[in-house]
């Protein structure tokens, strides 16, 4: 066997093991604040997503050595790069748990720090067929018509769509809320009182730092509503 093959892998092993997030649970601590927290998960997050690439770059050393000493019939040196690539395989698989484990307790904290309500202004809407009137967004006369708003950097996850609007009694019909991903349709009804605010259900968003829009899928008539307010509710409140 190479001496210098067996030091360069206790090298690395030695290496990688000092790099790696201890996995010792900080965030914890008392008297932490949300904030500090989601800095040391973010931390913590960045250090394995870079250990990430020299890892793989390892194994496939490994592996291409463990192949070259077995063509050299030189087998104690095969076994112990085998045996050091599958050390390292193991290694990756239980960062790839701690990353996902990371990544749900910072979606968590990120989520828990969000306000209430997430207020869309209709003045930042790009609007497609539709125009700005009094406060409000009409002219949903065409199928398709829709208005469109740049997500302000949200976790992923449910957001219940809260719409506040005004509908006549010869008004309504269907409209489609969707963002990246994922899509929801809620029906628009008559508002007897004047406005209203109603839920459109929960839509899953998939992209925070995307968009989301509203578009007219449907029309009894000649126009859905009067569109006057978008709120997102996180659901996990």
């Amino acid at each position: 066997m190479k001496p210098g093959f067996v030091l360069a892998c206790a090298f690395v092993g030695a290496g990688l093991a000092s790099s790696a997030p201890s996995g010792e649970k900080r965030t914890g601590d008392p008297g932490a604040s949300q904030d500090i927290a989601l800095l040391r998960l973010g931390y913590e997050r960045d250090l394995i997503e870079a250990s990430l690439s020299p890892i793989k770059q390892q194994i496939t050393t490994l592996d291409t050595l463990e192949k070259q000493f077995a063509a050299e019939r030189d087998y104690d040196a095969a076994i112990t790069a085998r045996d050091e690539r599958k050390r390292l395989q193991n290694e990756l698989a239980r960062l790839d748990k701690e990353l996902l484990l990371l990544q749900t307790r910072e979606q968590s904290l990120k989520t828990a720090l969000l306000p209430d309500r997430i207020k869309l202004s209709l003045d930042a809407a790009t609007l497609n067929d539709l125009r700005r009137e009094g406060g409000a967004i009409t002219g949903w006369s065409k199928i398709g018509a829709s208005a469109t708003w740049k997500l302000p950097s949200l976790p992923p996850g449910g957001y219940e769509v809260m719409l506040r609007y005004r509908c006549g009694a010869a008004e309504g019909g269907q409209l489609l809320i969707k963002e990246a991903r994922f899509t929801l349709t809620t029906d628009i009804e008559t508002t007897l009182k004047g406005p209203e605010e109603r839920s459109a259900g929960t839509l899953k968003i998939s992209d925070g730092s995307g968009t989301l829009t509203l578009v007219a899928q449907s029309l009894f008539t000649n126009n859905l509503m009067q569109l006057l307010g978008v709120e997102l509710a996180p659901a996990s409140r």
